[in-house]
């Protein structure tokens, strides 16, 4: 998990932020950022995934926390939605850095929607018809 460059990995690699902040930028929790933190504490990254139906258990390491999750997810598409869940909230993180947008549950819901609606033409055609009605649910 530490091969994005998170602020807590720029802090380890001695690459200096200005400010010396190396805080999560999508909540006000003065909580490093680690990849743990910004893709499952987080409570933005958190009420993303409650939107979704995912709860995961922080207890587990990684691997088991997605497997688990995996197993218990009622369709056969959860890696899709992790994915584009995962790149979103990546994606919303690096438009408050570099763009100094706002995190917005709406803006991350909208683009979790649009990524989704493009990827559907790379996802098997058994599965397609099941996740386009699922990301109807979704909205």
């Amino acid at each position: 998990m530490d091969r994005l460059n998170t602020r807590n990995i720029l802090k380890r690699k001695k690459h200096k932020l200005e400010g010396k902040n190396y805080n999560c930028v999508l909540c006000n929790q003065n909580v490093e950022e680690t990849t743990l933190h910004l893709f499952f504490t987080c409570p933005f990254s958190q009420a993303c995934w409650q939107h979704l139906g995912v709860q995961w258990n922080l207890v587990m390491d990684f691997f088991h926390m997605l497997l688990h999750v995996k197993e218990g997810f009622s369709n056969p598409f959860f890696m899709e939605v992790f994915i584009i869940s995962a790149w979103q909230i990546w994606k919303h993180r690096n438009n408050f850095i570099f763009s100094r947008g706002q995190p917005s549950f709406l803006a991350w819901k909208t683009g979790f929607m649009d990524e989704a609606r493009l990827q559907v033409h790379r996802i098997s055609e058994n599965k397609r018809s099941p996740f386009l009605s699922w990301i109807d649910l979704c909205t």
